[in-house]
């Protein structure tokens, strides 16, 4: 099967989900990465700092205008170190050999917006992005994570989205593949094989994922959460809530096909 495989998406969007379907059709990994999203914001410092340092001077070290520390190099030195230690974990604590197929899930902006340098780093790499509507998606953060603010939720849910949208068009369409976590559980079989076709499971990965998506209550934080849709206005959120969801998320829902009301989306 394809290798490895990185899990991407906002939270609250079943990555959880496709995290156990992995697990059960032969893959291993850690249920959580939250390490790799690092390559992002190191290679973003970088830029910021050549950028606020940069010098013809021959004398000055950095000499980013002379080449003394080229950036590229830099950063290639970099990542390599991330690839290092992620496969020597694997190795040490997963039991892996260099040929087991293994995955990464990190629902973090972050993630989405290293995919290019991670498809760099693992060639044969792919991504599953997990994708929910927008309202629902906050409803369930909410839920989830009621520290953070409303506005917090819905900016979040909307970056993560225009992220991948942006992303995408620098990866090979081939290496990924878009999970609408409303089909894991009406359509379970439906998105088990397509998921499997995409890794190039067998038949056997293909009823091994079928089994974990129609396994009830795997994607709920309470009975029946996950499977509820809402129109906008049944969220049960204020006025002022709707104004801040539609002032974030508005554009995004618009982009993914995502309406407002009970139907979900243009193609249901």
């Amino acid at each position: 099967m394809r290798s490895p495989v990185f899990i991407i998406g906002s939270v609250r969007s079943g990555t959880s989900a496709l995290v156990d379907v992995l697990w059960h059709i032969g893959y291993e990994g850690f249920g959580e990465g939250h390490f790799l999203s690092l390559i992002h914001y190191i290679d973003a410092i970088v830029d910021l700092h050549y950028d606020r340092f940069a010098s013809t001077d021959p004398e000055v070290l950095l000499g980013k205008l002379v080449g003394n520390v080229d950036r590229r190099h830099l950063k290639r030195s970099l990542y390599e170190t991330f690839r290092t230690l992620v496969n020597d974990l694997n190795a040490k604590q997963l039991e892996l050999d260099p040929k087991d197929p293994w995955f990464d899930k990190t629902a973090d902006p972050g993630m989405i917006l290293a995919s290019p340098i991670l498809r760099e780093l693992w060639p044969s790499s792919v991504f599953v992005f997990a994708k929910r509507r927008g309202i629902e998606n906050v409803i369930s953060r909410v839920k989830k994570f009621p520290g953070a603010s409303f506005e917090d939720h819905c900016a979040g849910w909307a970056g993560s989205m225009a992220e991948w949208r942006n992303t995408r068009q620098q990866l090979p369409p081939e290496c990924f593949i878009e999970v609408e976590q409303r089909d894991m559980i009406q359509q379970p079989e439906r998105t088990a094989r397509s998921l499997c076709s995409f890794l190039h499971g067998d038949e056997n990965a293909v009823q091994a994922a079928y089994k974990v998506l129609s396994t009830p209550g795997l994607q709920e934080s309470e009975k029946g959460s996950a499977s509820k849709t809402f129109s906008l206005a049944e969220s049960g959120w204020t006025a002022e809530q709707t104004e801040t969801f539609l002032k974030h998320c508005e554009s995004e829902m618009k982009e993914f096909g995502y309406t407002m009301d009970e139907r979900y989306s243009v193609t249901v």
